[in-house]
């Protein structure tokens, strides 16, 4: 996906490399922040801002390894890539703990059950207008199995 098409806070990743980048004996593509998750703030200057998501706190209430060096550093502020060569090749995230979690199944049985097409186009437009993106792409899967 574009970059540009993400909204601003939205999670995402990278799934592909980066644009050949020129060097003095050969291209070479920067793998960086695949599968990183990244909190997407915007395009601006020429640029795509993000910040390295990572929870505040675990399931004990302490601080994260990364929010501890933030305090201790001081380092923080937006990741800026050049939007020539890091605008294509980006996904919204998918936590890996998730994968193997049957909920995400229960669109698809939900579908199964649904044969009119005009049903699915109604159900279609209401996941996008939730934002329910794997939703979506079930029901558009399913679509296609009538053409």
């Amino acid at each position: 996906m574009s970059i540009h098409s993400f909204k601003v806070g939205d999670l995402i990743t990278r799934i592909e490399p980066s644009k050949p980048i020129p060097g003095y004996v050969e291209e070479t593509r920067d793998r960086m922040y695949i599968g990183s998750p990244m909190k997407f703030l915007g395009v601006a200057n020429g640029c795509v801002n993000l910040e390295r998501y990572e929870k505040e706190e675990n399931e004990d209430n302490i601080p994260s390894f990364g929010s501890f060096i933030k305090m201790v550093t001081g380092i923080s502020g937006p990741i800026t890539l050049p939007i020539d060569i890091w605008d294509d090749g980006w996904s919204y995230y998918v936590d890996p703990y998730s994968l193997g979690d049957k909920s995400s199944d229960k669109y698809q049985k939900s579908l199964n059950d649904v044969s009119d097409q005009r049903t699915l186009q109604k159900e279609l437009k209401i996941a996008l207008k939730n934002e329910e993106y794997e939703k979506a792409e079930k029901i558009r899967k399913k679509l296609d199995s009538f053409k």
